[in-house]
């Protein structure tokens, strides 16, 4: 009969326990699931995705250098708005003073960091668009066919939720035949915008290089732990008298931590008291060569996974490359590149939503972000 704890695994005549041996058991899967009987379809495990994904940006530089650049090079110098109505100046939306260069920011970082960004569109009496409004991303969901969203800033938590539900936002041009409810209906809508077609919610662009942020985020915890565990990180303690019940186990592992574990204690020596010299405690020392380069070499390669994703060059966003003194000529047409083909692309379609929500052509317009020596026209 097997006894083995299926948390424990076995090589040799040596037991691991609790030792996970892949980096998925960190990553949140995107998958979409429609619970029964339910309409709206969730956002990847346990509805949690774009959280995962705003914890990632919060906790890997790389990531977190790339998109706060991405957003400044969308952003451009300066971001302009047709007036809304008569009594709107131009460059401001109506909630709080919020200037459109706000706003663009913040949609500009969600598409960066969930692939995709959301309008709040509110309508006046008569059905024209009165205010456009950023709403994050996170806090949306939707059903299949992308018709009706659902708003919650807590979709982990358990039990009944407070959701407000929207309608998408479409045009109307007969809006003097809806009845008082369909005008109440509408009054409130959401424009999504997604990368992509083929599913319900959007990928970010760095979704390819989820486990290389993971790699990252995993190795400055790692060396935290090193600094803070730095015996356990060196040494196995054998303790041969046989294999004791989890109790007693799980209280020797809390007070060897306790005592020997952290900082201040990698120096200090271990005093172990044993009946006799068979049942002595023996200390393995676990010796391994270029440590430090093995770590060096990993961060490099998931570092230029996270840039290729983005089809970026690090010197673009003040991390040279080793060996490469990058001109300022060179820096001048790796950004001109860069520009065309990543940033236009998103500045545009920002433009081009604005332009449909209010049914005008040249509503926002973008003056690129300039460098000395280039020549960019406006994005509108």
């Amino acid at each position: 009969m097997n006894n083995t704890n299926p948390n424990e695994r076995v090589t040799g005549s040596f037991r691991f326990a609790a030792i996970d041996q892949y980096v998925e058991t960190y990553v949140v899967s995107p998958k979409e699931t429609v619970l029964p009987g339910k309409d709206m379809v969730q956002w990847g495990d346990s509805n949690a995705f774009p959280d995962y994904l705003l914890e990632l940006f919060k906790s890997v530089p790389t990531l977190q250098s790339i998109i706060l650049g991405n957003v400044d090079f969308i952003t451009g110098d300066e971001v302009t708005i047709l007036p809304l109505n008569e009594s709107l100046p131009a460059g401001f939306m109506t909630r709080g003073g919020e200037t459109i260069r706000e706003q663009v920011r913040c949609i500009a970082t969600d598409y960066e960091i969930y692939g995709g960004f959301a309008m709040q569109v509110i309508r006046d009496l008569g059905g024209r668009v009165a205010e456009i409004h950023y709403i994050d991303m996170r806090f949306l969901r939707t059903n299949k066919e992308g018709d009706v969203f659902y708003y919650c800033e807590n979709w982990n938590k358990r039990g009944k939720k407070d959701t407000i539900t929207y309608p998408a936002f479409m045009h109307i041009p007969n809006w003097d035949a809806l009845t008082d409810e369909q005008k109440n209906a509408n009054a409130s809508s959401i424009v999504f915008v997604k990368d992509v077609h083929t599913q319900v919610y959007p990928q970010p662009r760095y979704g390819a290089a989820v486990k290389a942020c993971e790699i990252e985020r995993l190795i400055d915890d790692f060396h935290i732990s090193d600094i803070n565990n730095h015996f356990v990180s060196s040494a196995v303690i054998n303790f041969n008298n046989g294999e004791p019940s989890q109790e007693v186990k799980d209280e020797i592992e809390n007070d060897v931590n306790e005592k020997f574990c952290g900082a201040k204690n990698g120096g200090r020596i271990m005093l172990s008291w044993n009946p006799n010299k068979e049942s002595q405690t023996d200390i393995v020392e676990f010796k391994v060569e270029d440590f430090g380069e093995r770590y060096k070499a990993l961060s490099e390669h998931s570092r230029q996974q996270i840039f290729t994703s983005f089809r970026a060059n690090p010197n673009l966003f003040g991390i040279p490359t080793e060996g490469n003194g990058f001109a300022n000529e060179q820096y001048e047409e790796s950004f001109k590149l860069y520009n065309r083909t990543q940033i236009r692309p998103i500045q545009r379609l920002i433009c081009d939503t604005y332009d449909w929500i209010y049914g005008k052509v040249g509503v926002l317009t973008i003056t690129p972000f300039s460098l000395e020596g280039t020549n960019e026209q406006k994005v509108n």
